[in-house]
């Protein structure tokens, strides 16, 4: 793959999502940036899904965003190419690995995914978009969409994906990117906290919650999470 004379942003969808995901974003960066929004699918591991993300990415260096899984999969590229990334935004995010209770959770999940998987689509979108945000509306109708374009086998082999990430505490004092971590405050999958302890732990990474906002924050809140990625964009803290 060939690079180009603009910078290069790299848009990570998370679990069960599309492209569509960031359709916001891609129409406002655009202009100004080369911007690829990576699938994953097939894959069965973190670092698999790392290699096919960073596969459809041009030699050089890249600004990585990643959300959910994908921020997951962006903490496994930085710890493994970190001289590439230039700067690094987690949206919706943890450094946690899942607890047994997570998994056991993700297997009935799975098991009722395989008998209805139309009810599962409808019932996270209810479960992770805050009722009370401006787009809940829109923003809970894009989950079924995006889940039916992957299919069900993608959508359990995501799951099973997550329940063996390791946990990425470690890594995150060596982290030198210049970082944002984004949140909502009713986020129910990666609540507030974890994302606060990635911003805690990142040296010099800052912290946005967003207010009545759940877990699908670049559709409940596409305006806002556009314009937080366009500033750090700007910041000429670039490493």
């Amino acid at each position: 793959m060939i690079a180009s004379d603009r910078p290069t942003v790299v848009l990570i969808p998370g679990m069960g999502n599309t492209a569509l995901l960031w359709s916001a974003q891609v129409d406002a960066l655009a202009a100004d940036y080369d911007v690829i929004v990576p699938g994953y699918e097939g894959a069965e591991s973190i670092d698999e899904m790392s290699k096919l993300v960073l596969a459809q990415v041009p030699a050089g260096s890249f600004s990585l965003v990643g959300f959910s899984l994908g921020a997951y999969i962006a903490l496994h590229l930085v710890r493994c190419h970190a001289p590439r990334v230039d700067r690094l935004a987690l949206i919706s995010a943890s450094p946690f690995a899942d607890t047994d209770e997570v998994i056991r959770g993700r297997e009935r999940l799975i098991a009722q995914a395989e008998q209805d998987y139309d009810g599962v689509l409808e019932g996270i979108g209810k479960f992770i978009v805050c009722p009370d945000g401006p787009r809940a509306r829109e923003a809970r109708e894009a989950v079924p969409t995006m889940g039916r374009a992957l299919g069900v086998d993608e959508f359990c082999r995501q799951q099973r994906v997550a329940t063996q990430r390791p946990d990425a505490c470690g890594q995150l004092a060596s982290i030198e990117a210049p970082t944002l971590v984004l949140c909502g405050a009713e986020d129910r999958v990666t609540p507030v906290s974890g994302n606060r302890y990635l911003a805690g732990h990142i040296p010099g990474a800052s912290l946005q919650v967003l207010e009545n906002t759940g877990h699908l924050l670049p559709l409940e809140r596409p305006r806002e999470v556009t314009r937080l990625l366009g500033e750090w964009l700007q910041r000429g803290d670039c490493k």
